[in-house]
C-alpha cells in the first residue's frame, strides 16, 4: 500500500453482489517470543464495487495497528 498506509498489506477477496472484502495486515518482526515474523490480521472491511475506503477508515485501521504494536508480549486471539 502507499501513502499513510505504507507498511500495511492488504488481502483482497471479491464477494457476491459485487462487493469487495479486505484484510489489513502487518508483518510483526518484534513480537516477544515469536521466534519468527508473524503475519497479523488487524482489521477486515467490506465495501461496494467501485468505491473507495475513506481516510477515516484508513485512520481507524492505523490506530488498531498502533494499539496492537504498543503491547509486547502481543495480544493474540
Amino acid at each position: 500500500m502507499h501513502g499513510e498506509m505504507t507498511g500495511w498489506y492488504e488481502v483482497r477477496c471479491n464477494g457476491r453482489n459485487r462487493s469487495h472484502h479486505r484484510l489489513f495486515c502487518l508483518i510483526d518482526l518484534a513480537a516477544e517470543g515469536a521466534g519468527r515474523p508473524w503475519l497479523v490480521v488487524i482489521a477486515e472491511m467490506s465495501k461496494p464495487f467501485r468505491t473507495a475506503l475513506s481516510d477515516a477508515d484508513d485512520k481507524n485501521i492505523r490506530e488498531l495497528g498502533s494499539e496492537y504494536l504498543a503491547r509486547n508480549p502481543r495480544s493474540v486471539v
